[in-house]
């Protein structure tokens, strides 16, 4: 029975410590055009990776949460130099949808990054490093054409 508490003591302090100091990102998202589909954020940690579109870390977000055009969510990561993409999945496909000449048709946006143009930005343009135990807050503005 002892041994039991000690354990039980054992594994919720490891628990306390374990979440009391990961590295948390705060991401604000705004200007989402409608709360219809979903959006899909993914983390890149590499240019190779951002250029090939195979991220690191990547989920699917109701949109059921956006007030007025925006939304926060949370994510738990490891320390490191990171990449933040989002994309306004409006018919839920979980790809980005192109016209004719090859605009997208879907929302995106990047992690502390004004995108101006048609031209995709470089890794370097959007990066963002996260430390050890630290809350790090970004902003990414959704841009439609």
């Amino acid at each position: 029975m002892c041994c039991f508490r000690c354990k039980l003591v054992l594994f919720c302090l490891f628990v306390w410590f374990s979440t009391g100091f990961a590295q948390t990102l705060e991401v604000t998202i705004s200007n989402i055009r409608t709360n219809k589909g979903q959006l899909c954020v993914a983390l890149f940690d590499s240019e190779e990776g951002f250029k090939k579109e195979q991220p690191c870390w990547k989920r699917h977000y109701s949109k059921s949460q956006v007030e007025h055009g925006k939304v926060m969510l949370t994510i738990c990561m490891s320390p490191g130099t990171y990449g933040l993409s989002v994309l306004d999945d409006e018919n839920g496909d979980g790809k980005m949808k192109y016209n004719m000449i090859g605009l997208p048709q879907e929302g995106f946006g990047f992690s502390n990054y004004q995108h101006k143009g048609i031209r995709r930005p470089q890794f370097n343009d959007f990066i963002f490093r996260i430390e050890e135990n630290q809350i790090l807050k970004i902003e990414v503005e959704m841009k439609y054409f």
